[in-house]
């Protein structure tokens, strides 16, 4: 220390025997008088290290830069004191956080001197670092969760929300600034309280529950359903808390109920054709113990009949399963596509004889790679269709076009056409027009026919007129 710079005993002993805290004496320049023990046990410089140099060589190189040194100096000279916040460089050039005050004294003879006491805070920082650092990544992970997660209090006020809960609520500004009560949420929703109530004993009994069925109502004014789980959470300051998890299964919901709807539509569909066979198979039987063989030839012809549709209709279900799972796979090879067409028209030709199916072939001969019996299938169900919806219009009308890249088919009738309303409907599966739907069939053909020319990259659409007939489209590459 300097020669008595201040000649009240007790400083020098508290400067000199303090364990936890590190002191430096300073001149009014900054220059370093002397350390105390403290400070070299703490930071590992030696008195002879640092007396006579400036306090900046402490600081980090950025400090410096901001002039951080001598505006301390300032403060302390002009205020009688300062604090600090900072980074110390230690004699390893190892940064640690401390925090500390630098006092203005005078000595008996009225010289000013700077006495900076100076605490090792770095643990302490680090754990604040690492807690927010823990903050963020816990927001992180709720940000990404796409259920909504919600902590309530025990008055059932929301405290925390995700942003799957802002979402459902279409970011609401009014919900960010201030969270609702959880009762708001649930008026018209929960008329019995029971997910309220269950909540409440959860609360109390400190027991939670799962997969609890919940109905919510977004700003969008949609229903969605939601499997509610609530639970605990433990050494929550202060009152108990519990999270509150909701898992949207609306899409499942709706799923399972397609999934019936489709059963029950199959199911009914399946059996008319199914009774026919069962019934011809019953009068049959009769009719050969009564020696009526004309008649049983009839019967036969028609369970033959009912046994094909009901044949097509299996055949179509599996190939509608394949287009819907993403498992239809095509064998291509390269054929005649006029050739194609041509079979497909005599074989309609020969079930539909009294209906004229003209054809208008611009491609004359053009070969194509594709699967030519799913395009042929395509065609057919064009064809079919156009003769069914005709209304006793005996003309259908099929053309074939190309150009350098692709080939396209349209199949015409002049029947009963479709709805402008529906016509977005057309390719989708199981739809039936309104005015079709005591015809045969399940309404899957068209959902195949799109099926198999997606497969190929190809387009498909449709033109109508209601009362004026129908234009089926299909295009595929050539190759």
């Amino acid at each position: 220390m300097p020669d008595d710079p201040l000649s009240i005993n007790y400083f020098e002993g508290l400067f000199t025997r303090l364990k936890q805290n590190s002191l430096l004496l300073m001149d009014t320049d900054g220059f370093i008088l002397d350390i105390n023990t403290a400070f070299t046990g703490a930071y590992g410089y030696t008195r002879d290290e640092l007396v006579g140099k400036n306090f900046s060589i402490l600081f980090t190189e950025e400090n410096k830069m901001k002039d951080l040194p001598r505006r301390e100096l300032n403060i302390t000279l002009t205020q009688g004191s300062s604090s600090d916040n900072n980074y110390l460089v230690n004699n390893e050039k190892k940064l640690i956080w401390v925090a500390g005050e630098s006092v203005l004294l005078n000595d008996q003879h009225g010289t000013p001197y700077i006495l900076k006491i100076i605490h090792n805070i770095h643990i302490q920082k680090e754990s604040e670092a690492s807690i927010m650092r823990l903050n963020d990544l816990n927001e992180s992970i709720l940000s990404s969760i796409e259920d909504i997660v919600l902590v309530l209090n025990e008055q059932l006020n929301i405290e925390r929300a995700n942003s799957a809960f802002f979402k459902l609520f279409n970011n609401n500004k009014n919900l960010t600034e201030t969270l609702p009560r959880l009762e708001n949420l649930f008026k018209s929703m929960d008329e019995k309280e029971d997910v309220l109530n269950s909540i409440r004993e959860t609360i109390s009994q400190k027991k939670g529950f799962s997969k609890k069925e919940v109905l919510l109502i977004g700003d969008d004014g949609k229903e969605r359903i939601f499997h509610a789980s609530c639970n605990i959470l433990h050494n929550t300051i202060p009152g108990n808390h519990v999270l509150l998890i909701f898992h949207d299964i609306t899409h499942n919901v709706q799923i399972e109920k397609e999934r019936e709807d489709i059963i029950g539509f199959v199911a009914h569909e399946l059996r008319n054709p199914l009774a026919n066979i069962i019934l011809c198979n019953e009068m049959i039987n009769r009719l050969v113990h009564e020696n009526k063989q004309e008649q049983v030839l009839e019967f036969v012809s028609r369970s033959n009949n009912n046994t094909m549709r009901l044949n097509k209709m299996i055949s179509e279900l599996n190939d509608s399963t394949k287009v819907n799972s993403g498992n239809f796979t095509l064998e291509y090879s390269t054929f005649n596509v006029s050739e194609m067409v041509k079979e497909a028209i005599n074989t309609i030709a020969i079930l539909q004889p009294a209906y004229d199916i003209i054809l208008n072939d611009n491609v004359h001969g053009l070969e194509i790679r594709a699967d030519r019996y799913r395009l042929m299938q395509v065609v057919t169900n064009f064809l079919t269709n156009s003769i069914k919806y005709s209304n006793g219009n005996v003309n259908i009308y099929i053309s074939l076009q190309s150009d350098r890249e692709s080939v396209t088919v349209s199949v015409k009738d002049e029947g009963l056409g479709i709805a402008k309303e529906q016509l977005p409907l057309v390719f989708e599966r199981f739809f039936r027009a309104e005015k079709t739907r005591n015809m045969e069939g399940i309404g899957l053909g068209l959902f195949l026919c799109r099926g198999i020319i997606k497969a190929h990259h190809g387009k498909i659409w449709v033109e109508s007129e209601e009362g004026k007939g129908s234009t089926f489209y299909f295009s595929v590459p050539i190759s």
